[in-house]
């Protein structure tokens, strides 16, 4: 099986955007790096929006599921953002080195920006955009 990792960026996203990308390749990390490379080409209010876009229609094409969450998907964008600022790196790999809770602990990182379990609530209302990322280290 290939890895999303042996994809262009412009391939994965493409994979992704026209519901092609194999739905066991759609995994955690292959979210984190569809935020990063939204986020470096069209900053980060722009990435939000354009996430949601291209995840709900993935979910609904590709997954064939319902189960997309619109402030899931705006925590992945807003928390990589915070870390990609916390580093020179441009290199995705890198990033999830040097930060491992972005890929190990992610549902911690995600409840203590928010504060609850966006997992299973407010699936599909238009999160609220919180002032600042609360993360302590």
């Amino acid at each position: 099986m290939i890895s999303t990792l042996k994809l262009s960026d412009d391939l994965f996203l493409e994979q992704i955007q026209d519901c092609t990308l194999e739905p066991v390749l759609f995994n955690h990390e292959a979210m984190l790096r569809l935020s990063w490379i939204l986020i470096n080409k069209y900053g980060l209010d722009e990435a939000i929006i354009i996430n949601n876009n291209i995840k709900e229609q993935y979910f609904i094409k590709a997954l064939k599921s319902d189960k997309f969450n619109r402030t899931l998907t705006r925590a992945y964008t807003e928390i990589l953002q915070h870390f990609m600022d916390k580093t020179p790196t441009n290199d995705f790999d890198k990033l999830l080195k040097e930060f491992p809770r972005l890929k190990y602990d992610f549902k911690a990182l995600v409840k203590t920006h928010y504060g609850y379990n966006i997992l299973k609530e407010h699936r599909k209302e238009e999160p609220k955009r919180l002032k600042q990322i609360l993360f302590t280290f």
